[in-house]
């Protein structure tokens, strides 16, 4: 069960939630944007220390939200995912678990958790950066996107836009949202940015895709209003104030 660290009090991973903030390692994917790729490559990463970890987690469980498990990918380590559910559980915690929903694993995995945040990353071909497997994976978060859609517990879906890709495919984000209840889900827009913002896994790639900065407004404006019609609540992600 191997672990990038974890941050006892963190304001950024769940939106409007205070979290204990978990980097579990490895992940399927090799997104080009991802800015921790290091963890999901398998680098500087160690065994939990349970006892250590629960121990922290018991001083600061009064003022958290939820114990949320990231990563890298924390489905490929079902047995992680399912201690710190545990963990989570005895020590009056609820769990929250963010996984890109892209491997049979996540179908179950999601089912230990009371909150759960996912990636729709459209188009998934360059943002998945594999080659061969993506039209599969994509087939599984389907699968996983209607599943949560269906438990009715509390989801943030995640829209990371690249620039001049994602907005083609609003459309196509719209129809896999739909399902949602509108009261469980929040929707955050998260505008790809580059250096020297974040250290992103293919620099090229993003020189041409992602932000150096804000989205514009213009783009902003749009993002909200596809989704606000649709009676979602949406954030977009801001990097830098303005």
């Amino acid at each position: 069960m191997l672990i990038a660290g974890w941050k006892p009090f963190s304001l950024v991973d769940v939106v409007g939630r205070i979290t204990f903030t978990t980097w579990a390692c490895g992940c399927n994917l090799k997104c080009p944007f991802c800015h921790n790729w290091k963890v999901a490559e398998w680098q500087g990463c160690f065994e939990i220390p349970l006892e250590k970890f629960r121990e922290e987690l018991r001083d600061a469980k009064d003022f958290v939200d939820y114990l949320h498990l990231t990563g890298g990918e924390p489905a490929l380590q079902p047995n992680l995912v399912r201690t710190l559910a545990k963990v989570s559980k005895e020590e009056g915690v609820e769990f929250s678990l963010n996984t890109n929903c892209t491997i049979p694993q996540s179908l179950e995995l999601i089912d230990l958790a009371d909150h759960v945040a996912t990636d729709i990353k459209m188009p998934f071909e360059p943002l998945y950066g594999v080659n061969g497997n993506a039209r599969i994976f994509f087939n599984n978060f389907k699968k996983c996107l209607n599943k949560l859609a269906q438990s009715k517990k509390p989801v943030e879906l995640r829209i990371p836009v690249a620039k001049g890709l994602t907005i083609r495919y609003i459309g196509e984000i719209k129809k896999l949202v739909e399902p949602f209840d509108r009261e469980k889900v929040v929707i955050v827009v998260n505008p790809l940015v580059t250096e020297p913002l974040t250290d992103p896994r293919d620099k090229a790639w993003c020189s041409e895709h992602c932000y150096k900065g804000n989205m514009p407004e213009e783009e902003v404006k749009e993002w909200e209003k596809a989704f606000k019609e649709m009676g979602f609540k949406v954030k977009v992600k801001k990097w830098i104030n303005d």
